[in-house]
């Protein structure tokens, strides 16, 4: 037996729908002849008439009855499968609140952000810049990117990579350092007014604290303008060219960052689709993030954020 051709079933259940040939055609848009051709084709398939065809009109055969069954059956099918995509295309619309910290997306999520907006227009993007943990269950925010050990219940997430730290310096400053350590000052983004952190106290014990910020932003462009060293995610310090790695007694422990969002809207698709397109997009940075990007791979990843 030949393939079905779910056309001509769809004409077959249209005369049985509006009860005749003539009404059938009017409800498809064809004239009266296509019709009879397209069911004169699928009873030649079938091998089995499913219409007795007189003058006063076209009357469904016992096989056409059970052979139409089975055609609900299908169209239902169909039409849910229709249905769906058409759900899904009007869920690809619309806002989607987006957090991270500042620099996360300046430096890792931007080309993916990009790339994405080209691809879906009609999703428009609320990007919020804040190191405070939003409530995913009240929608103050659609997804989140955290650098944390602990995600919060009521949310699904998937680890992106471990955040690598190290003391960094400007060139310029190190070699200062090298040269004479007087004068050095360190830049502390963590720990209470007056303590120094850690890692000074493991490896610079005798450098003052000069700045103590509450923005790992502010850190990075401090240590950027050569006025301090500071602890800073390896994704931040690799990346910049001006700057460099600082041996350390110190390891910072590792933090994992996730790309978080409420367990209620895992199957939202403009949420779905977000989420597994920016997961790509972030793969190439994963050896950065980790302090694993060295050489050339890191010559090329600095040139592409146009920080070379």
């Amino acid at each position: 037996m030949n393939s079905l051709n779910w056309d001509d079933i769809r004409y077959c259940l249209a005369v049985i729908n509006e009860g005749s040939v003539t009404a059938a055609a009017k409800k498809l848009g064809v004239n009266h002849a296509t019709v009879s051709r397209r069911i004169s084709g699928l009873e030649a398939v079938l091998g089995a008439a499913l219409f007795d065809r007189s003058t006063s009109g076209w009357l469904i055969t016992p096989m056409g009855e059970e052979v139409l069954k089975s055609a609900e059956q299908i169209s239902e099918h169909v039409f849910s499968i229709q249905r769906t995509v058409q759900a899904d295309r009007q869920e690809l619309s619309g806002r989607l609140r987006v957090t991270a910290v500042d620099v996360c997306i300046q430096r890792i999520l931007l080309p993916g952000l990009k790339a994405f907006s080209e691809r879906y227009p009609d999703i428009k993007i609320e990007l919020i810049a804040s190191e405070n943990t939003f409530n995913l269950a009240g929608h103050e925010a659609d997804i989140a990117f955290r650098i944390t050990d602990q995600p919060p219940p009521n949310v699904v997430g998937t680890k992106i990579a471990k955040f690598a730290y190290a003391v960094y310096g400007s060139k310029t400053l190190y070699q200062r350092y090298l040269d004479d350590k007087q004068g050095i000052s360190g830049i502390s983004w963590m720990g209470d007014d007056y303590t120094a952190p850690e890692w000074m106290q493991k490896t610079f014990p005798e450098m003052p604290v000069r700045f103590r910020v509450n923005s790992l932003v502010i850190a990075y462009d401090l240590v950027a303008q050569g006025l301090g060293f500071s602890l800073l995610p390896c994704g931040l310090g690799d990346a910049d060219p001006k700057l460099t790695r600082i041996d350390s007694d110190y390891i910072q422990p590792n933090l994992e960052f996730w790309l978080l969002s409420h367990i209620d809207l895992r199957t939202t698709a403009r949420i779905r689709i977000f989420r597994d397109f920016m997961l790509e997009s972030i793969q190439p940075y994963i050896p950065l993030l980790e302090g694993k990007m060295v050489g050339a791979e890191l010559l090329k990843l600095q040139q592409e954020l146009g920080l070379s």
